[in-house]
């Protein structure tokens, strides 16, 4: 053992900078003849994917990227918020206690399609009861113009911290008279572009497709009251580095177009849902291996709310276990794996910056085609939008890259997780 009073500190040489060409020499040396292009991968929007970054790929002066602004966070650094899908309204508010009194702090509920079922008000009232409404914040999904009215009609909500859901492109009318009349703790708008994703779209396309969105809720309903209404959601996956780098690309895209349009403030409320597309039917344990990943990727890149599905959604209705195994791994990740202890922790990686500005760049790109070609309206009624989703997945296909457990590292004898309600 070194003798720590007779070391002097002094006297050691200074590190010793490799050069590339060091680098060069010892990976020659070690793929025995096979070419450097191996180690070399692309991403579906053909950006590349090392084999090494270095201080020459890093973005010029890129501003950290930091969670702001956001209500009743408290000493979390993100809100762990629950998805609430269930049909049954007895069932989804006892399972949203039960994810509350667990560790959560915000609530997803999903209205759409096999989502909890609004026929009137007071169904909104048997879903919040016993919840503190006024301390989490409560995400809706798919919600309706009169499923607002009925939210409208409610004092218990009049306080509450909610985001609507709607979407910008479309009811301009019926959405400007919303804004006029919910609270000022509501917002109005959400910019969803998991949903490009969840449709087989690819990163750039989902990015692209949200900046156009943004720019054409501030021409419709002004600058400063889109911000002041506005929430983005973007799917995150398995690919933990590519998800870091589009959580945090986001944020640059709004940020940009923001500062076109006049305003100062450039924080936006960024909402992460784990990715549908993702999901597997065969050996749905090893969902919990994506739900995690793509939780990571999530956290590091900055989101402010993170919804991770239980690991059975692509099966149907998740049991009790299912929600508490979602629910526990952010936990895992906030309490024992400590991830939210740094503000932008990807900051001064070479490959996260870099895949952060090219990611940025290219998703810019697109947009501007969108935008020359008459904007984001015009993109999804025309045929580009669906020819652009088509090629994604058809080129998906094509590559037909590995899936654990699956068609890589396959169980022979898998036992099925239970189901409070299989799909049909």
């Amino acid at each position: 053992m070194t003798d720590r009073k007779s070391l002097d500190l002094d006297s050691l040489e200074p590190f010793i900078a490799p050069s590339r060409a060091d680098w060069l020499h010892l990976v020659e040396k070690g793929l025995r003849g096979a070419a450097l292009e191996s180690l070399s991968h692309v991403t579906e929007d053909g950006l590349p994917r090392g084999p090494l970054s270095t201080l020459a790929d890093r973005a010029p002066a890129p501003a950290a990227i930091m969670r702001s602004g956001v209500p009743l966070l408290g000493d979390r650094p993100w809100h762990i918020s629950v998805v609430v899908s269930d049909p049954d309204l007895g069932f989804a508010n006892t399972q949203l206690l039960s994810d509350l009194t667990g560790g959560a702090s915000a609530a997803r509920v999903d209205l759409g399609a096999g989502g909890v079922k609004i026929s009137r008000a007071a169904d909104f009232d048997r879903l919040f009861e016993q919840v503190h409404t006024d301390l989490i914040p409560i995400q809706f999904t798919a919600i309706t113009p009169a499923q607002v009215g009925m939210l409208l009609s409610l004092p218990s909500l009049r306080s509450a911290r909610l985001a609507l859901g709607l979407s910008p492109l479309s009811r301009h009318d019926e959405a400007a008279n919303i804004m006029e009349r919910c609270p000022e703790t509501w917002r109005v708008f959400t910019i969803d572009t998991a949903k490009v994703h969840d449709a087989g779209g690819t990163d750039v396309q989902e990015l692209a497709y949200g900046a156009a969105s943004i720019v054409h809720a501030m021409k419709t309903f002004g600058a400063k009251a889109t911000a002041q209404h506005l929430t983005l959601e973007i799917a995150v996956d398995r690919d933990a580095h590519l998800t870091i780098a589009k959580t945090r690309a986001v944020r640059r895209l709004y940020a940009r177009i923001a500062e076109s349009f006049g305003l100062s403030d450039t924080t936006v409320p960024v909402y992460a849902v784990s990715s549908h597309r993702m999901m597997q039917t065969v050996d749905p344990w090893s969902n919990m291996l994506r739900l995690m990943s793509a939780g990571f990727g999530a956290v590091v890149g900055g989101a402010d709310y993170l919804t991770l599905r239980p690991f059975t959604a692509a099966l149907g209705d998740a049991t009790p276990f299912g929600y508490r195994s979602a629910r526990n791994m952010q936990l895992m990740m906030m309490e024992e794996s400590r991830l939210g202890l740094v503000a932008d922790p990807a900051y001064g990686s070479y490959v996260h910056e870099r895949l952060t500005d090219e990611l940025a760049r290219k998703a810019w790109e697109k947009f501007q085609s969108i935008e020359t070609a008459g904007g984001i309206e015009s993109y999804v009624k025309s045929a580009a939008y669906q020819t652009d989703i088509d090629a994604a997945v058809k080129a998906r296909a094509a590559a037909s890259a590995p899936i654990v457990g699956v068609t890589l590292h396959r169980a022979e004898a898998i036992r099925e997780p239970k189901l409070r309600r299989a799909k049909k």
